[in-house]
């Protein structure tokens, strides 16, 4: 059902700095922030997928509804990023959702996946920062910030 050891693309290191910046995006937000990757989609769209893992992760439960789940499916070459309520209007509608979405596509053609993701994680904290601010007081993790590696 998951990945068997070895399987995914990635290296320890390599998984630490990813998870190292979920989590410094963060600490910065009161939002929550979600990787998943799996090797196949078995949706035509990757963002009818990413919905269905989205609700998986319970990731519609946070109190602000400002959950992100950033969706990889690597041998079948799709991608999507899906946003709760709250932070998709936030940030701008679909015009930032889909230039985000295209950077990271341009930024897996010419760097590579790791690096990609980081740069994507870095984007996503921007709007997660402005529009939902770190709070000391309510500043729970509501969400895992280890990578969710799937099928």
């Amino acid at each position: 059902m998951f990945f068997k050891k070895k399987q995914h693309p990635f290296n320890k290191s390599e998984i630490a700095l990813i998870e190292t910046h979920l989590k410094k995006a963060e600490l910065t937000s009161s939002c929550e922030l979600r990787f998943f990757i799996e090797r196949d989609c078995v949706f035509d769209d990757a963002l009818e997928r990413a919905k269905e893992v989205f609700k998986e992760l319970q990731m519609q439960l946070t109190q602000e509804r400002n959950a992100l789940l950033i969706y990889v499916a690597t041998d079948a070459k799709k991608f999507a990023i899906f946003g709760d309520e709250a932070i998709y209007e936030k940030a701008g509608g679909a015009s930032f959702w889909e230039a985000a979405a295209a950077g990271f596509v341009n930024d897996v053609k010419s760097i590579d996946l790791t690096y990609a993701l980081v740069k994507c994680i870095d984007t996503l904290s921007v709007p997660m920062q402005k529009h939902f601010p770190a709070d000391a007081l309510r500043n729970d993790n509501e969400l895992a910030d280890e990578i969710v590696f799937g099928k």
